[in-house]
């Protein structure tokens, strides 16, 4: 199992913050009356109870982006093409940079059958 930051951990752990006082002073129940009905009783807005909170993890950017997604799609990345893979990975790339050329003598040196693409 790794080791989580303690900010990350303290994150996890903390229970989520209730509403602030502006929102619990606003009514949340307004009656409407119709011509020739009864008036009806709508909510504005969804009751609220703490325990249905989304949990933190959730509601923060940060940690929500570390869950894994049920419905991602993987696996579709690689679409190959021989041009680009040359022009990033090839010989003459290679050669081209300063770090490329140390790739290449490295590779050289090791004994490698092949240095690049």
């Amino acid at each position: 199992m790794p080791r989580l930051p303690r900010p990350l951990v303290q994150l996890l752990t903390h229970s989520p913050r209730l509403p602030t006082a502006s929102l619990i002073s606003r009514p949340s129940l307004s009656v409407i009356s119709l011509p020739n009905t009864t008036p009806l009783l709508l909510s504005s807005r969804p009751h609220f109870h703490p325990l249905s909170a989304p949990p933190v993890w959730v509601s923060s950017p940060i940690l929500g982006s570390l869950l894994q997604l049920r419905h991602a799609q993987r696996g579709n990345e690689y679409q190959p093409s021989q041009r680009k893979r040359k022009r990033k990975h090839g010989f003459l790339a290679r050669k081209r940079s300063l770090g490329g050329r140390r790739i290449l003598g490295r590779r050289l040196t090791k004994g490698r059958k092949y240095l690049s693409h």
